[in-house]
C-alpha cells in the first residue's frame, strides 16, 4: 500500500490504460477527507461498502435454488 500525505487543493494522479485518474483533495475536517475524482467516463468510480455489498448480494443469490425462486415469484404474484 502506498500512503500519501496531501493537503487541501494538492492532488495525485493514477495512471490507467482509458486515461489519467485525478484524485484532488477538496476539504480536510476531523475525521473526515473529501475528495475530488475527475476520471475518464469508462471509469466506474465505486465506494468499497457499495462493492462489499455487491459482491454480498451475489453470493447470496447464487445460493438460492431455481425451485426456491419459482416459488417465491408464484407467492409475490398472488398477493397483488
Amino acid at each position: 500500500m502506498l500512503i500519501l500525505s496531501r493537503r487541501p487543493n494538492e492532488s495525485l494522479i493514477i495512471e490507467t490504460a482509458d486515461g489519467p485518474i485525478e484524485i484532488i483533495i477538496t476539504e480536510i475536517t476531523p475525521g473526515q477527507a473529501h475528495l475530488g475524482i475527475q476520471a475518464p467516463k469508462s471509469c466506474r468510480i465505486l465506494r468499497k461498502e457499495l462493492v462489499q455489498t455487491m459482491q454480498h448480494n451475489r453470493q447470496a443469490a447464487a445460493k438460492i435454488s431455481s425451485a426456491d425462486l419459482r416459488r417465491a415469484i408464484s407467492e409475490f404474484s398472488t398477493q397483488g
